[in-house]
């Protein structure tokens, strides 16, 4: 398969998974509404699932097709840009805000997944059972999600609902292309999803095999495509007024991709990392989640906003900074 080819199907790829993630989304919003106060937090879990569906379709699919490590990239750049593109960006744009509680319940727990999958991997293998606990950590997050939402006032709750639907309009309205939202377009979405999943994760591992590039490369930049439209409806949602979108919805997708995308990937093939993913990838990734957390604490102590412009900024010229290094010390 020549360059040319496997670019155009590269871009063919990206636009179905960007359709098929939108229509998807699109048709979770009427869920959401009907769920309404009673089910907050499976509101809240359906979000998580929106945001990661083009990760976790693309994550598998290199697994199933003999390539974990592209998968892992994949993983890894998704946390990463999330944190460094959705969230860096938006603060970039206008400073944000967050509820306190939220960070507490998902943030801190986002940092201590990072760290459990580091210790997980100190033997630089992942086997199925760690895979399974990886899956099984997601059932008391959801516990916790669903204990804090049950404990609201009936005003915050629906006041959550409507900021839930405000997100999934958010996240769903990049593209221009809109069918009413039904049973039949979420299932059109993820047919299309699945395609172009595949074609994606076909076109990457043909790259790694073309250009002699290393797998997690390879992932890392995988995962910045899938999360080009993400990224966008954060910052526009952020110049909207929805101050606190970029940072919440990338607490639920990184513990959402960490958890189940990663923990189906192990299922599917347990692994071996190098040690440079071990030693260099995986730790920064605690790192630049560690260092949007202590912004945000640092925000509540001085009484000023969650996330400032400067340190916005911060975040995307270390998310930069961690890339090229990957591109330029690569094994």
């Amino acid at each position: 398969m020549g360059p040319i080819v496997i670019f155009v199907i590269l871009a063919i790829s990206m636009a179905l998974i960007w359709k098929g993630s939108d229509w998807i989304t699109d048709s979770l919003a009427p869920v959401a509404k009907k769920l309404g106060t009673s089910y907050v937090a499976v509101t809240t879990l359906i979000v998580s699932f929106a945001i990661s569906t083009p990760e976790i379709f693309s994550s598998v699919y290199t697994a199933l097709l003999g390539q974990p490590t592209i998968g892992i990239g994949i993983i890894v750049g998704s946390v990463m840009s999330n944190i460094g593109l959705t969230v860096g960006l938006s603060a970039a744009f206008k400073p944000l805000q967050v509820d306190k509680g939220v960070v507490i319940r998902d943030g801190v727990f986002m940092v201590i997944i990072a760290v459990i999958i580091l210790l997980l991997g100190a033997d630089l293998t992942y086997q199925r059972s760690e895979g399974i606990i990886l899956l099984m950590m997601f059932l008391p997050y959801a516990m916790n999600v669903w204990y804090s939402e049950k404990v609201r006032s009936a005003q915050n709750k629906k006041e959550q609902v409507e900021h839930l639907e405000e997100s999934l309009s958010i996240i769903g309205g990049f593209s221009s292309l809109k069918l009413k939202a039904s049973v039949t377009t979420f299932f059109i979405g993820a047919g299309i999803l699945v395609v172009g999943s595949y074609l994606f994760s076909l076109s990457l591992i043909q790259i790694n095999q073309t250009f002699g590039l290393p797998e997690l490369v390879v992932g890392l930049f995988g995962a910045v495509a899938t999360a080009l439209p993400n990224i966008a409806a954060a910052i526009q949602g952020t110049r909207k007024g929805y101050k606190d979108v970029a940072i919440t919805e990338t607490f639920g997708s990184n513990i959402f991709t960490m958890l189940i995308t990663l923990g189906i990937i192990i299922l599917i093939s347990p692994l071996r990392i190098a040690n440079k993913v071990f030693y260099f990838d995986l730790n920064w990734m605690i790192i630049i989640n560690a260092l949007m957390i202590a912004f945000i604490f640092k925000g509540y102590h001085y009484k000023e906003d969650a996330l400032t412009r400067y340190e916005g900024v911060s975040l995307v010229l270390f998310y930069v900074i961690l890339l090229v290094v990957n591109i330029l010390f690569f094994e």
